[in-house]
């Protein structure tokens, strides 16, 4: 029984790391980055993600790039090493 609750344990936390990705900032202007993400850019448009941490929203996506809108951007710079996670779904009431 332990060993079952472990690999569940395990599986869920392997599930929720798989989001995750790191990218590289291209440019940042009127409070969006855009971000190239390489092999990693699995994300729509419109998608609501995390950009270190901060709440944003994916609003472009072209090729490898990413736009992301988000209140931590204007921090950003040209270079940075950014991550980029999916955002939790927003929990739903009755």
């Amino acid at each position: 029984m332990k060993k079952i609750i472990a690999l569940l344990a395990l599986s869920l936390f392997a599930a929720t790391a798989a989001f995750a990705a790191e990218g590289t900032v291209v440019s940042v202007a009127d409070g969006a980055a855009v971000v190239d993400m390489g092999s990693d850019a699995k994300f729509k448009s419109g998608a609501k993600v995390k950009l270190n941490g901060k709440t944003g929203k994916v609003t472009a996506v072209d090729g490898a790039k990413l736009t992301i809108k988000a209140p931590n951007a204007g921090d950003l710079k040209a270079g940075d090493t950014v991550k980029v996670d999916k955002a939790a779904a927003a929990l739903q009431g009755c």
